[in-house]
C-alpha cells in the first residue's frame, strides 16, 4: 500500500511540473517574468517530493569549479554566436536586429533553466532508472527534443524543415550527453542560454519582412553551415564520452584487478 502511495504521489508531481513547465508556451505571451513562476512551482515541487535531494534530482549540484566553468562556456558561446553564427546566416536577404530589452534575456534565462531542469535533468533521471543505457536515451530524447519543437511551432502553422532539426537533435543530444555525463545541468544551461541569448531576442527580416520566430528557425538552425557546426560539435561530445566511459570501465577493471582478494566481488 505504501509503494503504491508513494508512486502515486510521484505521478501527481510529475504531472504538475510538467503543467508548470509548460504553462508559459500557452498563457501570458509577451510577458517578461511568465517563466519565473513556474521555475519556482517546479523547484517547489521537488522539494516536497525528494527534500534536499531535489538539488540532485534537478541536476543543480554543481561545484565551485564547475559554476565557474559553466560561466565560462556561457561567455565563449556568446562571442561564438555573436561573431561567428550571425555573420555567417545574415546576407542581403535575410537581416538581424539585435533586441535592446534587458527583460527579454531574463525571460530567455528562465525558459533555458526550466527545460533543461525538466527536458534533461528530470526526464533523463527518470528514464535511466527504467532502461539504464544512456546512450541510447540520449539519442531517443534528442530526437523527441527536436520533434518536439516541429510539433509545437506546427500547432501554429509553421513548419521546420529537416536541416534545422538535425541542428536540433544535435543541440539536444549535446546537452543530453554533458548530462550524463556530468550529472549537473551547468554545462547544458550554459550552451543553451549562450545560444537563445541573442537568437530569441533579436527581430528577423527577409528583404524587408518580419519572420515570426518559428519561421526564423529555418534560416538560423538551417543554415547549412550551422547543421555543419552542430553536427560535428555533436560527433567529438559522443566520442569523447565514449571514450571516457572506456577508460571509467578501465579503472574499474585495474581497481578490481589490484584488489585484495576477500574485496573483489564474488562470482
Amino acid at each position: 500500500m505504501r509503494a503504491v502511495l508513494h508512486a502515486a504521489v510521484l505521478g501527481l508531481a510529475a504531472g504538475l511540473c510538467l503543467v508548470a513547465y509548460l504553462f508559459p508556451y500557452f498563457e501570458l505571451p509577451g510577458v517578461w517574468w511568465r517563466a519565473i513562476p513556474s521555475s519556482v512551482a517546479i523547484l517547489s515541487l521537488g522539494a516536497l517530493v525528494y527534500g534536499k535531494g531535489a538539488v540532485g534530482f534537478f541536476g543543480l549540484r554543481l561545484s565551485r569549479r564547475q559554476r565557474l566553468l559553466s560561466v565560462t562556456v556561457f561567455v565563449l558561446g556568446l562571442i561564438v554566436f555573436r561573431t561567428v553564427v550571425l555573420p555567417i546566416v545574415t546576407n542581403r536577404s535575410l537581416t538581424v536586429t539585435l533586441g535592446e530589452d534587458p527583460l527579454g534575456y531574463v525571460h530567455q534565462f528562465f525558459q533555458v533553466f526550466n527545460d533543461e531542469m525538466i527536458l534533461r535533468a528530470a526526464c533523463l533521471t527518470l528514464i535511466l532508472r527504467v532502461f539504464p543505457h544512456p546512450k541510447t536515451v540520449v539519442l531517443a530524447t534528442a530526437v523527441l527534443f527536436s520533434v518536439g519543437h516541429h510539433v509545437v511551432y506546427g500547432m501554429n502553422g509553421v513548419s521546420i524543415d529537416w536541416p534545422a532539426l538535425v541542428s536540433l537533435f544535435s543541440f539536444g543530444a549535446i546537452a543530453n550527453l554533458l548530462f550524463v555525463r556530468f550529472r549537473h545541468i551547468g554545462y547544458g544551461v550554459a550552451l543553451h542560454y549562450a545560444w537563445n541569448f541573442y537568437r530569441f531576442n533579436s527581430v528577423y527580416a527577409l528583404d524587408g519582412r518580419p519572420l515570426s520566430e518559428g519561421i526564423t528557425f529555418n534560416y538560423i538552425e538551417g543554415n547549412p553551415w550551422v547543421v555543419l557546426g552542430s553536427v560535428v560539435t555533436f560527433a567529438i561530445t559522443l566520442l569523447a564520452y565514449v571514450k571516457n566511459e572506456g577508460l571509467e570501465s578501465r579503472g574499474r577493471r585495474i581497481a578490481l584487478g589490484n584488489a585484495p582478494q576477500h574485496d573483489r566481488p564474488s562470482d
